[in-house]
């Protein structure tokens, strides 16, 4: 029925949107053909003389037929040579047009396709059965169209020899109820146009005699059906136009709905709702009563990667005095650094031997104030001078020091999780960027031992220009010692978060006095504000015979921790400060 409404709207003129390249395809693919067609021909033409002319050639090579005939075979030679060329000059061309065809074809399926989907788009609503067919809705000088078009829906129904189905269809609703069942509906329909569907009808009847069903009304409706008038058609005609463009809308929506429930996944158990939950992937729907609180959900989260260095060597250490390196690393570095963790409101994510991984997370509800990098920055600052303290201590026991390197990482989302029993793995960038700012290479430690500075993070570049920003991480040399490094990301979101200024003065490098960058401002804490100093950084290039080289583009940027450096900061604070009152007064 789809079929027959398309090919009847072609062929009515009805083309909605009709592009002016589909007729040009097809001019073009015709033309094509009937070049193909025209060269087919002449090949054809070509190959008869070619045989007639070999014929006469062969038949000239006796006496007679020299005396006889009238063609000199030298002409005839040159005749047949000449016809050869023009044969392949002929399935040349042909074969050109080959390619040309399938271009020509491939463009015309594309708008053939384009444009049977917009019929069927026009087909799926259902105004347009009154737009076409309904002359009592329409304008004078629409309305013979319409009616036009109306009586030729119904002339081609009655070709396919469906009109009266279509009648059927509409005028068994009064006794469906009645038989159906035990009579299948279609099988009812299909009995008031066909005599043999009728005797099966009967025979289906006659096995449920305690319904007591007869033929008649069947019988009266088929007469019914037989004697409508045209007039009576084409109103039946027009209200199936309708409903079969309101039914092929519904099924359109039908499928719409049934593709995006398929995309639902229904969960079924409680491990995979607890998964999908924590990665903010579940859509709850339930009752009131079974409502959870609504959750505040992570927008993003900066990792605090603490390495310790040499923690094999200091194991040994420690398990030749007798001492358990278990219980001393939990003592004097672990369980100090949890105590921190409220203030910050920081979350454990790892803490383990030589490893401790931090976590503070930015939500929904906190964005305006959390400053998750800029508290990440002070922490870490706190869990150096655990570490100082500690080796503080150390050193007047004769005990092995503490040397830790630091690698604050910044994401703007939240991170995923996977789940191993009852415990949750964090899957996050943020967690490598953090394990690599951590880091300190052998070879940089070498080349900077024994240098004093303010500073404790460096980065040394060993590569060919023209390398991309991922492939330069591979290729940096870091030096971390008891030092906190802040990702790029970090540093922008830090300048969002607080209010950051800036000074350049030259200061003491392991290679020498050179002007320095410190970005710094203050992070409010409860009632109280933290002076924070940041230095921004050039990585150095590395050469081949392991002395450093001229600053490079690349920039990193590190914590400070130097008292002196803050006290460099405080003065010239308290100096603004003094300028600005003076200024005010004056």
């Amino acid at each position: 029925m789809d079929t027959l409404f398309q090919e009847f709207l072609r062929e009515a003129g009805i083309t909605p949107g009709h592009d002016p390249g589909h007729t040009e395809a097809i001019q073009t693919h015709t033309a094509l053909l009937e070049a193909v067609q025209t060269i087919r021909t002449d090949i054809a033409n070509l190959e008869e003389q070619r045989e007639n002319t070999r014929k006469r050639l062969d038949r000239g090579d006796g006496f007679f037929t020299k005396l006889l005939s009238s063609g000199d075979p030298a002409d005839l030679k040159a005749s047949l040579n000449d016809l050869e060329l023009r044969l392949k000059h002929q399935e040349y061309k042909l074969e050109e047009l080959g390619p040309q065809i399938d271009v020509a074809r491939q463009k015309l399926d594309f708008f053939v396709k384009e444009h049977a989907g917009k019929l069927g788009e026009f087909l799926n609503e259902p105004e347009n059965a009154k737009r076409l067919f309904d002359a009592s809705s329409a304008s004078e000088l629409e309305a013979p169209t319409r009616a036009r078009l109306l009586a030729q829906l119904l002339d081609r129904l009655e070709l396919h020899e469906i009109l009266y189905h279509i009648l059927a269809s509409y005028e068994i609703r009064p006794i469906a109820g009645d038989y159906c069942p035990p009579v299948h509906l279609q099988q009812l329909r299909k009995a008031l146009v066909s005599k043999e569907e009728l005797k099966q009808v009967e025979q289906v009847i006659k096995q449920v005699p305690a319904k007591k069903l007869s033929l008649k009304a069947i019988e009266e409706l088929s007469k019914k059906i037989r004697r409508y008038s045209r007039e009576e058609m084409q109103a039946l005609v027009l209200r199936f136009a309708n409903d079969f463009l309101r039914l092929r809308r519904d099924l359109r929506d039908a499928e719409h709905l049934t593709t995006c429930m398929e995309r639902v996944n229904l969960v079924t158990t409680e491990k995979a709702r607890e998964l999908s939950r924590l990665n903010n992937r579940l859509y709850e729907c339930v009752l009131p009563e079974e409502a959870r609180p609504e959750q505040d959900h992570v927008v993003s989260h900066v990792i605090i990667k603490s390495d310790v260095r040499g923690s094999t060597r200091m194991t040994q250490d420690l398990l030749s005095r007798g001492l358990n390196p278990a219980s001393h690393f939990s003592l004097n570095l672990h369980e100090p650094v949890k105590k921190l963790l409220d203030r910050y409101s920081a979350k454990k994510v790892f803490i383990e031997g030589d490893a401790i991984i931090l976590a503070i997370f930015e939500t929904e509800s906190t964005v305006a104030y959390a400053r998750p990098v800029a508290k990440a920055c002070i922490l870490s600052r706190q869990i150096l001078a655990v570490c100082n303290s500690y080796n503080e201590s150390a050193s007047a026991s004769n005990l092995p020091a503490l040397e830790l390197g630091l690698g604050v990482a910044f994401q703007g989302s939240a991170p995923t999780y996977w789940t191993d029993g009852d415990s949750r793995i964090m899957i996050s960038k943020a967690l490598n960027l953090s394990d690599r700012l951590s880091g300190c290479a052998k070879l940089a430690k070498r080349m900077l031992a024994g240098q004093k500075s303010h500073f404790s993070v460096f980065q040394f570049l060993n590569t060919m220009e023209g390398a991309s920003a991922e492939e330069l991480d591979e290729f940096l040399v870091r030096y971390n010692m008891n030092g906190i490094e802040l990702n790029d990301e970090g540093f922008q979101k830090l300048s969002e978060e607080i209010s950051l200024d800036s000074i350049e003065t030259k200061l003491d490098k392991p290679w020498g006095k050179e002007k320095v960058t410190l970005y710094y401002g203050e992070v409010p804490l409860g009632e109280s504000v933290e002076l924070l100093v940041l230095r921004k950084g050039m990585a150095r290039q590395l050469l081949p015979d392991g002395k450093i080289g001229a600053p490079s583009s690349h920039a990193y940027y590190e914590v400070c921790t130097s008292p002196a450096l803050y006290d460099l900061v405080a003065a010239l604070i308290r100096t603004q400060q003094a300028a600005a009152m003076a200024s005010h007064r004056a």
